[in-house]
């Protein structure tokens, strides 16, 4: 399904939906994948530990946000796949940050684990049928579909990824 059949359309999330074009969830996928095979982590091991200004993340930080919070949605859009509306709980994304040891990992690491997380969140999106896409609960205090899940994991991605080019390289 395109971005287009996203309804209700969830207020604060579409600042990541409205990131990604009008194609289908797999074809965003493909997108988002292709930007994730893009990073070097290599290349960039020495900047791992460096945060852009007092009290901001650092880069390591910022990808294993990433890697939470699509574990995050992929346990909402779970949930609202099997029929759980919610109102299911949100997060604290600067406690899971403080608290994700990013300083004993390396960049190439954290990395790895989101791949392999983006491959899991994509075989189970690949089972779900258009109805099952369409379905909605309640997260966090906005209403939204599974649908439009997947399309806010990936614009999520998008977003720090641009904010990783233009702060952190």
């Amino acid at each position: 399904m395109k971005k287009t059949a996203i309804f209700p359309a969830p207020h604060y999330y579409d600042r990541y939906i409205d990131l990604v074009p009008d194609v289908t969830l797999q074809e965003a996928f493909q997108y988002a994948k292709e930007e994730l095979d893009k990073f070097n982590p290599a290349r960039h091991e020495l900047r791992g530990d460096f945060a852009y200004a007092p009290g901001k993340w650092t880069l390591k930080d910022v990808i294993l946000h990433i890697t939470d919070t699509e574990r995050v949605h992929l346990y909402r859009a779970m949930s609202f796949a099997r029929k759980e509306r919610g109102p299911l709980a949100g997060f604290d994304q600067d406690k899971y940050a403080a608290g994700g040891l990013t300083q004993t990992r390396t960049l190439e690491s954290l990395m790895q684990e989101l791949k392999v997380l983006r491959a899991a969140t994509e075989n189970m999106y690949a089972t779900f049928s258009d109805p099952v896409l369409l379905r909605v609960g309640v997260c966090w205090k906005y209403e939204m579909s599974v649908l439009a899940m997947g399309f806010t994991i990936i614009g999520h991605q998008l977003h720090h990824f641009k904010v990783i080019k233009e702060k952190y390289l």
